[in-house]
């Protein structure tokens, strides 16, 4: 009987030996599992966060390079030229011409000014409901006092003053509805050298602040933009945006002092802490045009916020998708080992060592699910990525990045990274990459100018790249993000070509042309109707249609016109008439005007070609005045 009481007892000891020494390597290597898993999640998310905050960097520079040499040409402009030499009211009037062409074919610019060397507003023309606005008289402002006016008046001639980026004020108060501004100013003087004050190009910042958070796809509702003091721009909650134009002090420092100091101290970085991932990178626009003729350049701060909630939700998800898959491991396995420890009992150790090979090889295959997964996401990944060590050799290439270079499968591995580049740059290259591993940040690579790789065919394409170090096992790697931008750049080049052949087109017609809108103001002339008619280019801008016809003859060409504008023959020519048109001396002259219309942004458009008849004009016909 004692001996049956003892055969049936539980075996607490031997199981506890199995169970405890296979329980804590199965918690190991879930353990090991979860780290690697998390790792790679975070790593996957950081490099997205990375790509978001590169392109919106890049996207503000973008954006800001055509007000920029647009203001640099505005200033050798024939009519500006004149109104700075003379300074006349008829010169004046060229000077308002030319601007509000400039405002009617620019939509993101707000206003254009000539401001004195006394700070008196000469010349001002605002963009109102989409149409440029001459403004005139009392209405002109002294701006002596302001910021712009006198730091402008302090540069050489040629250099660009930036404006801080806030909201635009009129008469003491801001805006309402908010009106971001930027303003570009430069000095300007006459033929003798002499001071004639300043160009101002008021920027309506929305349009670029649109386009950056744009860029910002699927990352609005974390990513910010800053300017150096730490206010927000442009921010996932609205209400944070421009309080320093209200004395408010509420800003990214105080909100967030350890994640500001760590931004403050270097231009591009990242960081985690209580709050969550920081990543961040100092964009200085238009700093790579023309660091000569920029005197004050922006600092503003592209910032990416991965809160900490995301981050545990990220390391929750994975412990708990490890906690579940190990509790059933490890209860799986206490039945096993309670079931061998109760039927072995005293038997040989080399059951429980089976026991113990069948739990490593479970966690051995979670191990491999795991590394499994991470290998389909770099295979999956649509763009270009290589991974490379310290010494420039690939470690890693994933199938886009060997289709986009004509490699086949494993192909790239072990090469040096120079086979990726023309032939031109792979000296300098290897220069800066070892000084780029001296001191590794990410960066965004190409901004400002044209990167190149070269396929395996020796054809060579335009990319962009993104850069990110980063440390496994004490050894120090790099990862890029490669772009094809070929059909992009494709793209800029038809669309430039396109806009050269609309220009050639209109500056070389023999017959004139012009576009009237709905109330029959000038928005067009092409040079030859110009020539025809006796005026300098842009001077019939905004003029009303009965300049260019006799005076007795006004009010029956105004009723025709207005008939014409209610009816319009969109569909062909259709209209011809023989009329008489006046030249700028008073001297009346045949001419054949035919009339098409065109709708844009829901306005009804005509537009007239006139030819100036007086050579086959017939003698006994009959004129019919305009």
């Amino acid at each position: 009987m004692e001996s049956t009481s003892t055969n049936n007892t539980f075996p607490f000891r031997l199981f506890s030996l199995l169970f405890t020494a296979i329980a804590l390597l199965i918690l190991g290597g879930a353990w090991y599992v979860g780290e690697e898993r998390i790792n790679g999640e975070l790593e996957l998310a950081r490099s997205n966060e990375i790509g978001t905050v590169v392109m919106g960097v890049r996207r503000l520079d973008d954006e800001l390079r055509a007000p920029f040499y647009q203001l640099r040409a505005l200033v050798k402009e024939r009519a500006i030229r004149q109104a700075i030499d003379a300074s006349g009211k008829l010169s004046e009037q060229g000077m308002a011409t030319a601007f509000a062409s400039l405002l009617a074919f620019n939509e993101m610019y707000d206003k254009v000014r000539w401001i004195d060397q006394t700070g008196l507003e000469r010349v001002r023309v605002n963009e109102v409901a989409g149409s440029p606005e001459i403004v005139r008289g009392d209405k002109l402002r002294n701006q002596s006092d302001s910021y712009y006016f006198t730091d402008t008046m302090r540069l050489k001639p040629g250099q660009v003053f930036i404006s801080p980026l806030d909201l635009n004020v009129e008469r003491g108060k801001v805006e309402i509805p908010h009106k971001p501004i930027l303003r570009l100013a430069t000095p300007v003087q006459d033929d003798n050298g002499e001071a004639r004050g300043i160009l101002v190009l008021d920027v309506a910042a929305r349009y670029f602040l649109d386009s950056f958070t744009d860029s910002l796809i699927g990352a609005r509702d974390r990513a910010m933009l800053l300017n150096s003091a730490g206010y927000w721009l442009v921010s996932p909650h609205p209400e944070d945006a421009w309080d320093f134009m209200f004395q408010r002090k509420k800003t990214l420092g105080s909100a967030y002092p350890e994640a500001w100091k760590a931004i403050n101290r270097i231009p591009s970085g990242e960081m985690e802490d209580a709050s969550g991932l920081w990543i961040w990178s100092t964009a200085y626009p238009l700093k790579v045009t023309d660091t000569r003729a920029i005197a004050d350049i922006p600092r503003w701060l592209v910032v990416s916020h991965l809160p900490g909630s995301e981050l545990a939700t990220i390391r929750t998800d994975v412990w708990t998708s490890i906690g579940i898959n190990t509790l059933i491991l490890l209860s799986l396995f206490g039945i096993l080992t309670a079931w061998l420890a109760r039927a072995l009992n005293g038997r040989t150790r080399a059951k429980v060592e089976a026991a113990k090979a069948h739990a490593e090889a479970a966690v051995a295959n979670s191990l491999a699910e795991a590394r499994n997964r991470f290998r389909l996401v770099v295979e999956a990944n649509t763009n270009g990525l290589l991974v490379v060590d310290k010494t420039g050799r690939i470690v890693l290439a994933n199938p886009a990045l060997e289709r986009m270079f004509g490699y086949g499968p494993g192909e790239l591995l072990g090469q040096a990274l120079e086979i990726l580049l023309p032939e031109s740059v792979r000296l300098l290259h290897g220069e800066q990459f070892t000084n780029f591993m001296g001191s590794p940040t990410a960066r965004p690579m190409g901004s400002g100018r044209d990167l190149n790789g070269r396929r395996k065919d020796a054809s060579v394409f335009p990319v962009e790249i993104s850069l990110s170090p980063f440390t496994e096992n004490g050894e120090s790697y790099v990862d890029a993000f490669v772009a094809d931008i070929s059909e992009r750049k494709r793209i800029e080049a038809l669309h430039q070509q396109s806009e050269a052949h609309l220009r050639l087109l209109l500056q070389t017609n023999p017959n004139g042309l012009l576009v009237l809108n709905n109330t029959g103001r000038i928005q067009m002339t092409n040079p030859a109707l110009d020539e025809m008619f006796g005026y300098a280019p842009g001077e019939l801008l905004d003029e009303s249609m009965e300049t260019l016809v006799p005076m007795a003859s006004h009010t029956d060409k105004i009723r025709m016109r207005a008939q014409y504008m209610e009816h319009p023959a969109i569909e062909s020519l259709g209209v011809e008439l023989d009329l008489n048109g006046v030249h700028k001396n008073g001297c009346t002259f045949p001419i054949e005007v035919r009339l098409s219309s065109f709708d844009e942004d829901g306005r009804t458009f005509a537009q007239a070609t006139i030819v100036d008849t007086t050579r086959r004009r017939a003698a006994n016909r009959p004129s019919v005045y305009f």
